[in-house]
């Protein structure tokens, strides 16, 4: 999942060697979405592993050029983020393009590669964001979910709020007990429906 911010290759590394395995043991990279801190160690990973490399339609082109906008901020720090980094840090958004071997749309059985696994569309954070969900029981969904700042786990930027919370929908409807979000610890499924109730409400 996802392949990290620049110069990070070492740590992904680290944690191959610690499980025993290899790179050329990883067959395919799932990308959430294409921001530079989840895809930066990309082209590395794919040359290192051959690996076949899974985007959403909409971010093919971004990956293959190489750059991602900043998204809309959310919170009034992360729209001047967003301001700021659109404006002033356009490099900040590069990194090296990378082809792609998988592009998916709406959902996409990965069973041949992780048994009872599949891809389902969760836009909102980016119009190409996706989830990997397992067995129905957990997902993994990059920055549609973000638990990192206290009291609250919706990202602090998102292209699409009202995309983003029907995406917070179908994870709740997914059946799924427990969610890795691409920022912070894992989450349980009744924080993620508690904070859907609170945000409807306002």
């Amino acid at each position: 999942m996802d392949a990290g911010h620049p110069g990070k290759i070492k740590n992904l590394q680290i944690a191959l060697e610690r499980n025993h395995i290899n790179f050329t043991d990883i067959v395919l990279v799932v990308l959430t979405h294409t921001h530079y801190d989840h895809v930066s160690c990309l082209a590395e990973i794919k040359e290192k592993s051959g690996a076949k490399i899974l985007v959403h339609a909409e971010e093919k082109e971004c990956l293959e050029k190489g750059t991602t906008p900043f998204p809309e901020g959310t919170l009034w720090f992360s729209r001047i983020i967003s301001r700021i980094g659109n404006t002033f840090m356009l490099s900040k958004s590069r990194y090296k393009p990378v082809s792609s071997d998988i592009v998916v749309n709406d959902k996409y059985d990965l069973d041949r590669y992780v048994p009872h696994a599949k891809i389902i569309s969760t836009p909102g954070h980016t119009a190409g964001s996706i989830s990997l969900v397992i067995k129905n029981e957990v997902a993994f969904v990059g920055d549609t979910l973000f638990n990192v700042i206290p009291g609250t786990i919706f990202p602090p930027f998102a292209d699409d709020v009202p995309k983003l919370l029907k995406s917070w929908e179908l994870l709740i409807d997914s059946g799924c007990r427990t969610f890795y979000p691409g920022h912070g610890r894992p989450l349980t499924f009744k924080k993620l429906k508690d904070s859907y109730g609170k945000i409807i409400k306002k």
